[in-house]
């Protein structure tokens, strides 16, 4: 069997967010959905209170004015010699904020305003328990209240003025901005006459350039006569395009040749007859001679039946088939001549075609180079051209900027009288209270969720504990109290007969005792369900076929008995107060209280309660009890109290080399649990892992519970169903 309880367990990504404090969207949904009511609660009274506190404010009311800037340079275009004066540079655009803030532009703001109008501004801000006292301070109530904003990306600033009087808040923001303009017009007229200067010095330079680019287009063109550049290049490359055409062409018939010539020295070497290739047979007379040839060959052999070999007539034919042999062997020679003397012929073609389509690349290349040259040369001089016409452009604006007050700035929306103030709204006013309850109907069941340290998910077990976790057994709240221990035995209910499987499978491929072996189970607190577990546990390793004895330890409130039935006073004790001192007791199950609740499946009650069982448990182990028993059964369960309220427990860990731990959901602390299993490790016992008990439905998924049993039992129903019907 695989020691995989000694192996490290692996940790996922999220179980390790959760385990050393992160944070990932399923736990945090999981803390809320968990206390949401809490944090509705909390919500519900701050939010009131956050009302209820809210003073009506002075109203303020806002006003905005749009400024779009053209940031000048000290060139117009956008090239090495000139600047173009429309342009996005941050820094010049924070310049004009800079300016707009500035205290020299504040006093000429100022110096613009009638005694009517500082009025206005200053009147909302008197004293109402003294309006005949002395003005508040102008400057400091248009300063305070004025907000300059750039809009991203572009060259647009805004200035929002606040007051608590509507027309005064239009004033101030329609008068800063045209103030502003009317400012920059003042302080830049006297660099208008520079400007001027430098663009007719850069204007006659262009010209220059302008005049030597065209000079330079006409040389080039009467040199290499431009006017008869494309007629050439289109003959030349009509040329390509027939010499590319011959080169196939004659490439086929070298090939086809080549090809001819090769059978024909193959069939000389191999002594074959040549005229069985068809451009041999069917060349010139060749085919009538090889016919006439036949002819009289055949006709030797009629005159052989008949005539003797010195017969005039046998003589004559034998004179003529010599001759004609002669002939026809002169006429293939001369067709295989023919045909290498073709094959030459194609070979001084392709290569004489080859040199001249060189020739005429080399031409169309050439012509391509000239005419790059010349549209090089004519972009050249159009750029030239264009720029000139670029700063002659701009040399007329700036004649006419010195006739006009236009600085570059313009106003894009002018501010209107609002109708509104922007405070003390029922719509702001309920978005911040919204705001305020949102975050702390989040927020509280979070801090709420992280401040709770008891048990509750299954990265609390493997993480926070460093435990395995073995399963999770829901709720069983539609069971009585007698149906709780026999729910699998019974099959009371299918998802929870699965849980326990799954108990046991983890504890198979987990445990490295070999049978027979005795398993302790325990928990840290009462009424966790660890007497309900080892219940169901023995039933599922006596259903595997596993002789079982569950041994009721617990002494001090036995429930086993009552969950079986057993008769009172019957049992473990009973029989250790007559056999604790005899070593040499025989087991009687008869005797010793033994009841059969099913197929392999045994019960030992302890008997009755007491007040000392420490010393009990010494008496179990001078009569060597489990030991004998261990001999009649291959599983032993043995149930014990609570070992973090009595030391029983840790004392009956020396009868066993295994144990699981039991634990309720949102129970026990980590805590708890931690120091309860450090007195367990010294002992030497291996604890399997622990079963988390009562998982509330609810909680099944939520926290992860996604194994065996962790899906309505209507899923176990329906696939037993549809296997049956197969």
């Amino acid at each position: 069997m695989s020691k995989l309880s000694k192996q490290p367990k692996r940790i996922d990504a999220s179980a390790q967010k959760q385990a050393f404090g992160g944070f990932s969207a399923r736990s945090i949904l999981n803390l809320i959905l968990e206390r949401w009511w809490i944090g509705l609660l909390v919500a519900a009274v701050f939010v009131t209170a956050f009302i209820l506190a809210q003073n009506k404010p002075e109203p303020v009311y806002e006003a905005r004015v749009k400024l779009a800037f053209e940031t000048k340079g000290k060139n117009i275009l956008p090239i090495a010699q000139v600047r173009d004066n429309i342009t996005s540079s941050a820094p010049e655009l924070n310049m004009h904020v800079a300016k707009l803030n500035s205290e020299s532009f504040y006093e000429y703001f100022a110096n613009s305003l009638t005694p009517k109008e500082v009025e206005l501004i200053v009147n909302r801000y008197r004293n109402p328990e003294n309006p005949n006292g002395p003005a508040p301070n102008l400057r400091t109530i248009v300063k305070s209240n004025l907000s300059l904003v750039p809009e991203k990306a572009t060259t647009i600033v805004q200035v929002v003025a606040y007051n608590r009087d509507p027309e005064a808040a239009a004033l101030v923001a329609n008068r800063y901005a045209r103030q502003y303009i009317q400012y920059v017009n003042e302080t830049s007229m006297g660099d208008t006459t520079g400007v001027i200067i430098g663009l007719k010095q850069q204007s006659e330079e262009k010209r220059q350039e302008v005049e030597a680019a065209d000079r330079a287009m006409q040389d080039f063109r009467a040199k290499h006569n431009m006017s008869a550049l494309g007629e050439t290049k289109s003959v030349t490359q009509q040329k390509l395009a027939s010499i590319g055409n011959t080169l196939v062409q004659i490439g086929l018939e070298q090939s086809s040749l080549k090809n001819m010539i090769d059978s024909i020295d193959d069939y000389v070497k191999k002594g074959k007859d040549l005229f069985e290739i068809s451009a041999i047979a069917n060349h010139g007379s060749v085919a009538a001679l090889k016919g006439q040839l036949d002819g009289l060959r055949a006709t030797r052999i009629q005159l052989e039946d008949t005539l003797g070999e010195e017969h005039p007539t046998m003589k004559a034919n034998a004179l003529e088939i010599e001759t004609t042999e002669k002939r026809f062997m002169n006429a293939v020679n001369l067709a295989v001549e023919e045909m290498k003397t073709r094959y030459n012929i194609s070979v001084q073609n392709e290569q004489r075609l080859r040199k001249e389509l060189a020739e005429a690349e080399m031409q169309v290349l050439e012509l391509d180079k000239i005419a790059d040259n010349y549209r090089f040369l004519e972009t050249e001089a159009s750029m030239k051209r264009n720029q000139l016409t670029t700063i002659q452009n701009r040399l007329n604006e700036t004649n006419l900027m010195t006739q006009f007050e236009n600085a570059g700035i313009v106003v894009l929306d002018k501010a209107y009288i609002p109708a509104v103030p922007i405070n003390g709204t029922p719509s702001k006013l309920a978005a911040q209270a919204g705001l305020i309850g949102l975050v702390l109907f989040l927020g509280v069941p979070v801090i709420l969720g992280l401040m709770d340290t008891r048990v509750k998910a299954p990265s609390d077990v493997e993480h926070g504990l460093d435990m395995v976790l073995l399963g999770g057994i829901k709720t069983m709240k539609k069971l009585s109290e007698t149906e709780r221990p026999n729910v699998f035995r019974l099959g009371k209910d299918d998802a929870l007969s699965e849980a326990y499987r799954g108990v046991f499978s983890e504890i198979e491929i987990r445990s490295v005792v070999p049978f027979p072996k005795r398993m302790l189970v325990t928990s840290s607190v009462p009424s966790e369900g660890k007497s309900l577990t080892a219940s169901n546990l023995a039933a599922v390793f006596a259903a595997h076929g596993r002789k079982t004895l569950l041994v009721d330890c617990d002494f001090r409130r036995p429930t086993l008995r009552r969950y079986f039935g057993a008769t009172a006073g019957v049992g473990l004790l009973p029989w250790l107060r007559e056999n604790s001192h005899r070593p040499d007791a025989v087991i009687d199950p008869h005797k010793l209280g033994i009841m059969n609740i099913g197929p392999s499946f045994d019960l030992l009650p302890a008997g009755d309660a007491i007040k000392n069982p420490t010393e009990i448990i010494d008496q179990i182990a001078a009569c060597d009890l489990f030991n004998k028993l261990s001999k009649i059964y291959d599983f032993i369960v043995i149930d014990t109290p609570p070992s973090a309220v009595f030391p029983d427990a840790l004392l009956l860990s020396r009868f066993c080399s295994e144990m699981i731990y039991v634990c309720r959901f949102k129970t026990v602390r980590r805590a708890l649990i931690k120091k309860t299993l450090s007195k367990f490790q010294e002992s030497g016992i291996t604890n399997l892992g622990i079963v988390l008990n009562c998982v509330p439905s609810s909680s099944i998924m939520n926290y992860g519970y996604d194994g065996y049993g962790a899906y309505n039992s209507d899923y176990y129903r329906s696939y037993q169903t549809e296997k049956a019907a197969s």
